[in-house]
C-alpha cells in the first residue's frame, strides 16, 4: 500500500472523500459469517501470542469471535505512523491487553518500490519522519535509525535535509520491523475485501458495537476470514490511475510509473532485442515521476532510442517549495483549512496546486533542459523530446513490422484541429493515483449507514455514521479537499497519527 513519496508527489487531480458517493460502487454479496468449529479463538496481538493462523484449503471461511480493539487496513506509511504512535504512548503493560491488528496485502513492507530510482532524493525534510514532529525523543526517528545503523555522522557530513529515496524506504522498513518485533501485530499477505456490520444476532439491533472486517489471503481470494473490531482505521493506499482512453486490459508494453522498476528489465531487454530502426518509449505525464523516468530512460536506453515526454501543458513547471508556501503543510494549517466553506477550500487548493500537482523540482528541470539543449549541437541526435500541449485521446495496441506497438493519438490542447499519431514500443503512464476508489469498494456494504450515501469525515478523520453504530471508523488519505494538500503526503503523518490514537483511547 503506498501513499506519496514526498510533499511534492505528483498526482494529476485530487478527489475529496467528502465528494465520494457509493451509489456507483457495486454491492458485493457477503458470505455467511456464522461460527464454525474452525473458528479462531481468543487471539492476542502481543509478541508472546500468535496471530491468526493462515487459512487452509479446507477452511473457506473462518470467524474470529473475540472482538479486536483495533484493526487497521493496510500497513503503509500512514498505518505505520499509527502503530508507532501507539507504541510510543501506550505503556507496555497496557499493550499486553490491547488487541490490535494491521492487515497488509503485500508479503512484506514496501514503499514505492517501483520508483526507487538511483540517486532520487526525497522532497521532504527527514525531520518530518514518523515521530520527530510528535516526539523528538522517540526511538522511531530518522536520526535514531541513522545512529542504529552507524551512519549518523556520515549523513551529517552530507549537509542535506533530503536523504535518498532508497534510504528513506529502508528507514520505513526498519520502523516496520521494530513494530513487528515489539508488538507482533502485522499480518502480511492478507487483503481486506470488505468492511460491514456483523450478523445482527450477535448484538441488540438498536446498537452495533463492532465492524466485521473480512479479508482473504492475497494469493487466494476465494478464502475468507471475518474478524470483529471496535475501532477500524482505513489506510488502504491508492490505485494507479490511467487515462480513460487506455485499454482496460493492459498489455505488457504499457505500465504505470508505480511499476516502472519492476518492468525495467523487460523494457531494457525489449530495447536491446528490437529490430526496428529506432526503439521508442513514451512517458505520459508532466510531474516529478514522469520527469525522473524520462531522465532515467535517456541515460540507460540504447543510443539509437527515442524518448518522448508527452505533457498537456505548454511547458514543464517547477514545484513551489518556498518556505512561506510550505507552511500549508504544517499540522496546524489543517484546522484553518477544515473550517473554511467548501468554495474557499477549493480556491485555496487551486492557489497551491503548484506545490504538488504536475510540477517538477527545479534542479531536475534544469537537467532536462540542458539535455534537450545539448541535442541541438553538431553531431548530436534528437533523443529526448518534450511533446508539449498534447493530450492523449486514443491508445491502442497494433501490429506493425511484425511486432506490437502502442498507437497514441495526440490532440493539441490549444489547437484541437492539430492531431498527430505516434507509434511506440513501450509506454509509461506517470498519471498519478486514485486515492478514493479502494475506500469506496471497502465501504460499499456500509452504504446504508452513511449520511446521504457519502463518506464524510470530521476534523479528526473519523467517518460520520448512523448513531446506532457504536463502532468507530477513521479514514486516511482521501481527505485532501477537506483537510488540505498535506492529507496524502508524509508531512503531517506523525501528528495526525497521534490525533487518531488519542481518539481511540478517548484521551
Amino acid at each position: 500500500m503506498f501513499y506519496t513519496m514526498a510533499d511534492h508527489e505528483i498526482v494529476p487531480e485530487a478527489i475529496s472523500i467528502a465528494d465520494l458517493r457509493l451509489d456507483s460502487v457495486p454491492r458485493t454479496s457477503r458470505s455467511s459469517t456464522t461460527a464454525s468449529s474452525s473458528s479462531v479463538g481468543d487471539l492476542c496481538s502481543s509478541p508472546s501470542s500468535p496471530l491468526p493462523l493462515p487459512l487452509t484449503s479446507s477452511e473457506l471461511e473462518l470467524q474470529d469471535l473475540t472482538p479486536w480493539d483495533l484493526i487497521v487496513v493496510g500497513f503503509g506509511p500512514a498505518s505505520l505512523s499509527i502503530a508507532i504512535a501507539i507504541l510510543d504512548t501506550l505503556p507496555r503493560e497496557s499493550r499486553q491487553t490491547f488487541r490490535m491488528l494491521f492487515l497488509e496485502k503485500q508479503s512484506e513492507f514496501h514503499w514505492h518500490g517501483g520508483m526507487l530510482l538511483p540517486h532520487a532524493r526525497m522532497q521532504i525534510s527527514f525531520i518530518k519522519d514518523f515521530a520527530t514532529m510528535r516526539n523528538p525523543t522517540s526511538r522511531f526517528t530518522f536520526m535514531n535509525y541513522l545512529h542504529a545503523n552507524g551512519r549518523l555522522l556520515s549523513f551529517v557530513n552530507l549537509g542535506t535535509f533530503y536523504p535518498l529515496r532508497e534510504e528513506y524506504e529502508d528507514y520505513m522498513r526498519w520502523c516496520a520491523d521494530l513494530v513487528q518485533q515489539e508488538a507482533g501485530c502485522v499480518m502480511y499477505g492478507e487483503t481486506v475485501v470488505e468492511l460491514a456490520t456483523p450478523e445482527q444476532e450477535c448484538f441488540p439491533p438498536e446498537k452495533i458495537p463492532y465492524f466485521a472486517v473480512t479479508s482473504s489471503p492475497t494469493c487466494d481470494l476465494s478464502r475468507r476470514i471475518t474478524r470483529l473490531a471496535r475501532n477500524v482505521v482505513l489506510c488502504p493506499g491508492a490505485r494507479p490511475r490511467f487515462p480513460q482512453c487506455f485499454p482496460k486490459e493492459l498489455p505488457s508494453i504499457i505500465c504505470h510509473s508505480a511499476q516502472f522498476l519492476y518492468r525495467l528489465t523487460a523494457l531494457l531487454n525489449l530495447a536491446s532485442q528490437s529490430t526496428t530502426a529506432q526503439f521508442s518509449v513514451a512517458v505520459v505525464g508532466a510531474g516529478q515521476s514522469a520527469a525522473e523516468i524520462a531522465q532515467y530512460l535517456n541515460a540507460h536506453l540504447p543510443l539509437s532510442s527515442r524518448i518522448d515526454m508527452i505533457i498537456p501543458t505548454r511547458a514543464l513547471r517547477p514545484s513551489d517549495d518556498s518556505p512561506f508556501v510550505n507552511e500549508i503543510f504544517n499540522p496546524e494549517a489543517v484546522d484553518g483549512i477544515y473550517s473554511l466553506p467548501d468554495d474557499r477550500r477549493r480556491k485555496m487548493f487551486e492557489d497551491h496546486k503548484a506545490t504538488n500537482y504536475s510540477v517538477v523540482r527545479s534542479d531536475l528541470l534544469e537537467t532536462l533542459y540542458a539535455t534537450v539543449y545539448a541535442q541541438q549541437l553538431p553531431g548530436h541526435q534528437t533523443r529526448l523530446r518534450i511533446k508539449n500541449s498534447k493530450s492523449v485521446v486514443e491508445a491502442k495496441v497494433v501490429a506493425q513490422q511484425s511486432c506490437e506497438k502502442v498507437k497514441l493519438k495526440l490532440v493539441d490542447r490549444y489547437d484541437p484541429g492539430c492531431i498527430e499519431t505516434e507509434y511506440y514500443d513501450f509506454v509509461v503512464a506517470a498519471t498519478g493515483y486514485d486515492n478514493s476508489v479502494i475506500v469506496c469498494e471497502l465501504l460499499s456494504e456500509l452504504k446504508p449507514y452513511l449520511p446521504a450515501n457519502e463518506v464524510v469525515v470530521d476534523r479528526g478523520y473519523r467517518a460520520k455514521l448512523d448513531e446506532n453504530i457504536e463502532a468507530r471508523l477513521w479514514v486516511q488519505g482521501c481527505n485532501e479537499m477537506t483537510h488540505g494538500l498535506s492529507d496524502t503526503l508524509l508531512s503531517i503523518m506523525a501528528v495526525r497519527a497521534k490525533e487518531i490514537v488519542d481518539q481511540i483511547f478517548n484521551k
